[in-house]
């Protein structure tokens, strides 16, 4: 087990396989092919994303935060699990406190009347408490690095309308199939994900500790 986890999976390949590592990189643009756009604007979070799925099986991101322009990033969709990861948080907590803060005194007021001042505070708060879930709320979809918990890219399911995500997720499962019907079965297919994933890391897309996470995930494959 120690000498495993001293393995450089850079370094490590397969007999056959050095050409067809090479073959697997992003095309060059001017042989892209755009088959599908769909963007996607956030008032809340101040960002727009477009995203680009060209050739089949890649992924092309490019965001704006405010003014400024967000690096491009090129997903090959050959390495990414066939399904998202779904995120669903629309803090009902919040919602369920600030309804109680609304009925519970309105209740006692009726039975035992006082003076009506104090109905402000509880209401006061129990607009606060909603405001906040509002603000809070999460839906969005991740999708992850094949054979890890490593998200590359996102698609939030409350910037657009729930038939857009829809299609459009169908669509980027549609590339991720494409391109993993082209894999080598087996250990074969580890120094293709590896170089991959190093490309992406290099590229700031990952960082180094989910890079190094996914390659010893690939290497117990």
């Amino acid at each position: 087990m120690e000498q495993a986890e001293n393995i450089d999976l850079d370094s490590w390949s397969l007999p056959g396989y050095g050409l067809q590592r090479q073959s697997w990189g992003v095309p060059p643009r001017d042989r892209w092919q755009v088959e599908n756009r769909f963007r996607q604007t956030s008032a809340r979070a101040r960002t727009s994303t477009l995203f680009k799925r060209f050739n089949g099986h890649y992924m092309v991101i490019r965001s704006h935060r405010g003014k400024k322009e967000l690096p491009e990033q090129i997903i090959d969709l050959t390495f990414v699990e066939p399904q998202p990861r779904e995120v669903k948080d629309y803090h009902y907590t919040l919602w369920f406190v600030a309804t109680c803060l609304l009925t519970i005194p309105a209740t006692v007021y009726s039975l035992v009347p006082f003076s009506p001042l104090w109905l402000g505070v509880p209401v006061v708060v129990a607009l606060m408490l909603m405001v906040a879930a509002v603000g809070l709320r999460r839906h969005h979809y991740d999708f992850l690095a094949l054979n890890s918990d490593v998200v590359l890219f996102r698609v939030d399911a409350l910037a657009s309308e729930q038939a857009k995500v829809a299609a459009f997720i169908e669509t980027v499962c549609d590339g991720i199939a494409r391109g993993q019907r082209e894999l080598p079965r087996g250990r074969q297919r580890v120094p293709l994900a590896v170089a991959e994933m190093r490309r992406l890391h290099q590229e700031r897309v990952i960082t180094g500790r989910q890079y190094e996470a996914i390659k010893k995930n690939w290497f117990t494959f």
